[in-house]
């Protein structure tokens, strides 16, 4: 008997060891990753502001051959954000179905916790109690914010591809409209366009943040297990 419950111990011991070292790992790649993504989404961003007032300024100078070429170029840099767009849709996705499970598992948790308390309300289980319901709280708040997240990513690619499309269908050397009116438009256009890179870099220092956020929360609970 008393081989068997120190077998069934040192199982769960190592299991939760794993675990830990498993959401250790988890917690540095995406944050190693996440700062890569930083820096290269800021340096697409600034060559893409540049291009888009090189275009303005080979427009107003009449360089027909300028136009072309940037916009060829321009367009190319705006299939690559879409693509990363959609990348991140799909890894929005996943962060979801993450936190849906997260919550799942803190809820009955929870529920253990509050079960023993009812048999025995002693400090130890009072205060599982208290750190289970913290964690239940903080997994419900992640799956609203991932909700919105993605809600919120969905809408800007969508709105990517249209500002894609126009810019793609546009002859900017057409002569039905005046050479004003057109750089007026399709700038307003590419400068949108320019917002949703910085709106995506905005997402990006608030995934980073969360990130260590949940570092920090993790380290917590592994103090709480070794404590318990």
């Amino acid at each position: 008997m008393t081989a068997a419950f120190l077998a069934l111990t040192c199982s769960l011991t190592n299991a939760q060891n794993l675990k830990d070292k498993k959401e250790k790992l988890d917690n540095k790649y995406a944050i190693a990753t996440g700062k890569k993504q930083l820096q290269k989404d800021i340096r697409q961003l600034e060559a893409f502001e540049k291009k888009i007032a090189a275009f303005e300024d080979a427009f107003i100078s009449h360089n027909t051959k300028r136009v072309k070429a940037l916009k060829i170029d321009i367009l190319s840099d705006m299939k690559r954000e879409i693509k990363q767009s959609e990348r991140k849709i799909e890894q929005d996705r996943i962060e979801l179905k993450q936190s849906q499970t997260e919550l799942r598992n803190s809820k009955r948790e929870f529920n253990k916790s509050k079960r023993d308390v009812l048999r025995r309300n002693s400090a130890k289980n009072r205060r599982e109690f208290r750190d289970e319901k913290r964690d239940k709280n903080d997994d419900r708040r992640d799956l609203i914010d991932d909700k919105r997240d993605l809600k919120v990513q969905i809408a800007r690619t969508e709105r990517q591809k249209e500002i894609y499309k126009e810019i793609k269908a546009f002859d900017f050397l057409a002569k039905r409209a005046s050479g004003k009116r057109k750089l007026m438009t399709n700038s307003k256009l590419l400068n949108e366009f320019a917002k949703t890179m910085r709106a995506d870099i905005t997402s990006t220092k608030k995934e980073l943040k969360e990130d260590y956020q949940e570092m920090n929360e993790d380290k917590r609970e592994r103090r709480e297990n070794f404590r318990g």
